[in-house]
């Protein structure tokens, strides 16, 4: 598993120096979001943000190194009334030259609001090009600017209902389906034989893998906890933060989940068992899932 990090995205200034005055009441607050899974389909975001015409900010922030969790924002430097603010945003692929989505938007400042200004990398853009002074949103062509009348006041409550690869308008509430696997979801029935084998640091470990609906992509916490019933012993819980992928219909997944079942025991004791494993996963909405599913460990 792969922890997401939650350092924002730092991808606007919206004022260079030389912008800010005595009128320079304004903000504008952007927030990035995307419907498709980072770390998986996307990795990289580049940035330019001009103010006037003038380059305040170019910005480059990667998965790879921690610098990128989605949806964010960044509330911007202050900037005079009137003030034209333009962002462009392009998604890469690692090792692709070319974006996989584009998008550019832009707005007045007005003196003394604090706007929110919506950038959504779309999927349905990827396959679409546009002609010079348009955008692709939702899969359609459309003029990057929008006027201040029609952008919200900033709340920082946007992030909740934030476009999302895996938390969507028609996901519904959380669930939580657990399954079992190092390298791929495989379903478990109630009671099926998993397989142990040995941890790098020692102990002995099951493979897990979950398949999720409902919850944030990046930034979702799991804790794992487990009982042996015939031996009246509770496993330690431990907590990780997940980044999820995209699995189709299906929702979201997630495999390789390491779970020590010999923590406190000889693990002899612990073949042939059978293994309540229960799964809680909140995500940074507050929103939570949880699940219980039991298996009996290999003899």
């Amino acid at each position: 598993m792969r922890p997401a990090p939650r350092t924002l995205l730092a991808l606007l200034a919206l004022c260079s120096a030389g912008c800010a005055g005595e009128d320079a009441d304004a903000l504008v607050v952007v927030g990035l979001a995307t419907d498709m899974a980072v770390g998986f389909e996307l990795h990289i975001i580049e940035s330019t943000t001009t103010v006037d015409g003038a380059v305040a900010r170019a910005e480059r922030s990667s998965y790879r190194r921690g610098e990128l969790s989605l949806p964010a924002e960044l509330a911007a430097q202050p900037a005079h009334d009137g003030a034209l603010v333009e962002v462009s945003v392009a998604a890469f692929r690692d090792g692709e030259a070319s974006p996989l989505v584009a998008r550019t938007a832009a707005t007045r400042a007005v003196g003394g609001r604090t706007l929110l200004l919506p950038v959504s990398l779309d999927a349905a853009c990827s396959a679409i090009s546009c002609p010079a002074g348009a955008t692709c949103a939702a899969g359609a062509c459309v003029d990057p600017f929008i006027a201040p009348s029609g952008l919200a006041e900033h709340d920082p409550t946007w992030i909740a209902s934030a476009r999302d690869a895996c938390k969507t308008p028609s996901s519904g509430g959380p669930a939580v389906v657990i399954g079992q696997g190092e390298g791929a979801f495989a379903p478990l029935q109630h009671g099926d034989v998993v397989p142990i084998e040995p941890g790098p640091q020692g102990g002995h470990h099951v493979w897990l893998a979950l398949r999720v609906t409902g919850l944030r992509q990046m930034g979702t916490r799991l804790t794992v906890g487990g009982y042996f019933p015939e031996l009246a012993f509770e496993l330690l819980p431990f907590t990780s933060l997940l980044t999820l992928r995209k699995a189709g219909d299906a929702g979201c997944e997630i495999h390789g989940i390491r779970f020590q079942v010999d923590r406190g025991l000889p693990v002899e004791s612990v073949r042939g068992r059978a293994l309540d494993v229960e799964i809680v996963l909140e995500d940074p909405d507050g929103d939570v899932g949880t699940a219980g599913q039991r298996v009996v460990i290999a003899p």
